[in-house]
């Protein structure tokens, strides 16, 4: 692939890649909206979460626990809406840690005037909720968010869409995620993309997806194109200096 940072565009994954979430909000938003439209208690046990995406999720839960499409789907919309609410209402409990070298890689690539972008499986609000509680919301100009989709190919589609909407037509775009889904999303659009193994997936899972490249975390960009030369051995692997 071409240098990570010479691309008109990046789309960038939340959880796993710039954040690692250690509360229990987002889940307890599922389980609050998930009991509500059964109208008995549900939570996402045996529900696959990592690179899946919102509505989805929900969709899943509601069809392991037997619950009929046709109680869930005209409801689907409200579901999300309940989830985001609560997320709101539960704002001050985050615990949310910012993963190595994120600040610098998002400092850098808008030094040369970069178009950044989030591609993720959060919905709208609980996505810019988690930016904005660590200080990184500014950073971006747009995002790609599940509300209204049930794959992440289709959003990082429309996320690529909004690029060059916002570029040009022949922007080139690079994608940056932590799980196999954002590899399979991103080649299905056609689109580079940089595995970074800070989620739950080994770098032996990541490279066995076919990514542009694979990085341990951010740091490793970090150190080829942003620290001085003679200097970027010194930095520590999360991406700050050594006292």
């Amino acid at each position: 692939m071409k240098p990570w940072d010479s691309y008109d565009a990046y789309l960038f994954d939340i959880d796993g890649t710039l954040l690692h979430c250690t509360d229990a909000v987002h889940y307890f938003a599922f389980c609050d909206a998930l009991t509500a439209i059964a109208g008995r208690p549900l939570n996402l046990d045996g529900v696959a979460t990592q690179g899946n995406v919102d509505p989805a999720i929900l969709r899943d839960a509601f069809t392991l626990a037997q619950v009929p499409e046709s109680t869930w789907l005209p409801r689907l919309p409200e579901a999300c809406d309940r989830m985001c609410a609560q997320v709101a209402r539960n704002r001050a409990s985050f615990q949310i840690e910012v993963l190595p070298a994120v600040r610098e890689v998002l400092i850098h690539l808008r030094a040369k005037g970069k178009l950044l972008g989030v591609a993720t499986g959060n919905l709208r609000e609980i996505g810019r909720a988690k930016l904005a509680h660590c200080d990184l919301l500014d950073f971006f100009d747009f995002g790609g968010f599940s509300d209204g989709h049930m794959t992440r190919a289709a959003i990082f589609a429309a996320a690529a869409v909004q690029a060059r909407q916002l570029t040009h037509s022949k922007a080139t775009i690079c994608v940056l995620g932590d799980t196999p889904a954002d590899i399979q999303a991103a080649r299905a659009n056609s689109l580079d993309v940089i595995a970074v193994a800070t989620g739950i997936f080994s770098c032996e899972v990541l490279e066995a997806e076919g990514p542009s490249r694979l990085v341990r975390n951010l740091a490793e960009l970090a150190n080829e194109s942003i620290f001085p030369v003679g200097v970027a051995r010194g930095v520590d692997f999360d991406g700050r200096f050594p006292q």
